[in-house]
């Protein structure tokens, strides 16, 4: 063995050793930041109160649509940028920090814009502040899931996840129900400015719990790349790789798929004159199956590996796509349905972002992290903005049966071109 591998090999050990060391105070830090920023994020991120907030702002799902397209939008031109600048650097907390802080501030902005400014004002000002979150996102993305692969070893992650979401999930599930009783005995747009306050608040004292992680230094790490260079490398990346390069497509194809999920609460309140009691039940029972069933869907990730967590998932949605279809959604029917696309969604969701973690073995992980989250994120845009002109310009049928046919795409993709992996 040469001199440099063997440097190198001791340098691993010593990484090793470190992650060893503090694998319970960081699992500990981890679960806290989890709880806290889980349960703040899922007020902005869930699809009831945000897309709420924008029907009565801009009067029509082409307006949700486009101010989701444009969040979404902002998401995938990030990733890139992120892994550009962090998958060289061994120490990335200090720069997840930075950005986690920034995302903060523009849910704080959202918060006071809704709660000073006239309801008029709002709809630009939300959007300025929206984007800027969504921008953050996707840098957030490729930092801290660089540091999650570093402190949480992979045949424990799926276990880890759903203990995690299944505590924030738990925790947004009763606050999401105080905010949602806010929506009736406060006035708009005041109400939901409330409900932004709260996210702020407990995502920040999760930013805290997270500052206190001890990151191991990386032993080995990629070439420093300029924006172009990273870009130069993802054809090369996808033609090299074909199963990596067909779970980009699931992953695109399955957010396509989601395209109906912003309208759900949309369609109950215009088409049976729902309001702030349907939305609070909604969202209630949105994030109780999605907690119920991150621990599911953790144990089955550890298990089988997240692309049989994805195929599950997919099917529940497609089975929820189908009702819907032939049955249009209620104000009888909110609670059930919003239980079935909380579990599809928290298992879509969580085998999308996760599965990368597979390939990590291959090597260029900050790269392969930022082109799927770039990927999805671009999909992902697409489909609120695809959907919001779909339930304009034909019928909320006519969008369910779209999101159907993407949706079975995605199943046919990872089920054929996605190796299991574990």
């Amino acid at each position: 063995m040469n001199v440099a591998a063997a440097d190198e090999d001791e340098a691993f050990a010593r990484y090793q050793a470190e992650v060893e060391r503090n694998y319970r105070w960081n699992v500990g830090a981890h679960l806290l930041y989890g709880l806290l920023g889980t349960t703040g994020w899922r007020l902005i991120l869930a699809p009831t109160f945000v897309p709420d907030y924008l029907f009565r702002l801009g009067g029509s799902n082409l307006a949700v649509g486009a101010l989701l397209f444009m969040g979404g939008l902002a998401r995938f031109l990030s990733p890139l940028i992120g892994a550009s600048r962090v998958a060289h650097q061994p120490l990335v907390k200090r720069t997840a920090i930075r950005i986690g802080t920034g995302m903060r501030l523009q849910v704080l902005g959202m918060a006071l814009a809704a709660i000073f400014l006239p309801a008029r004002a709002n709809l630009v000002v939300f959007a300025l502040f929206y984007c800027g979150f969504n921008l953050l996102n996707g840098l957030q993305g490729v930092v801290f899931g660089l540091l999650m692969a570093k402190v949480i070893p992979i045949g424990q992650r799926g276990r880890f996840i759903g203990v995690r979401d299944f505590a924030g999930g738990a925790t947004a599930a009763l606050v999401a129900w105080i905010a949602a009783s806010w929506l009736t005995d406060v006035a708009f747009p005041v109400s939901h400015g409330l409900t932004y306050l709260v996210a702020f608040v407990f995502t920040s004292l999760g930013l805290v719990c997270f500052a206190a992680i001890r990151e191991p230094r990386a032993p080995v790490v990629s070439e420093a790349r300029s924006l172009r260079a990273t870009l130069g490398s993802v054809h090369g990346l996808l033609a090299s790789d074909r199963s990596f390069a067909w779970y980009c497509a699931a992953r695109g194809l399955g957010g396509l798929g989601l395209m109906a999920v912003p309208f759900l609460i949309v369609a109950i309140r215009t088409g049976t004159g729902g309001g702030a009691r349907e939305l609070a039940q909604a969202t209630v029972a949105f994030f109780v199956a999605g907690t119920l069933a991150n621990l599911v869907w953790g144990l089955l990730a550890d298990r089988a590996g997240f692309r049989a967590v994805f195929l599950t998932g997919a099917g529940i949605w497609l089975g929820a796509l189908g009702w819907i279809l032939t049955t249009p959604p209620t104000q009888a029917s909110a609670i059930p349905l919003f239980l079935l696309v909380g579990a599809a969604q928290s298992g879509i969701q969580m085998a999308s972002i996760n599965l990368v973690y597979e390939f990590a073995e291959k090597g260029e992980l900050g790269v392969r992290i930022a082109v799927v989250n770039a990927l999805g994120e671009l999909f992902g845009a697409v489909a609120p903005l695809a959907g919001g002109a779909i339930a304009d310009g034909f019928s909320y049928r006519t969008l369910y049966a779209t999101a159907m046919v993407f949706t079975l795409l995605a199943l046919v993709s990872m089920f054929r071109g996605v190796r299991p992996r574990r």
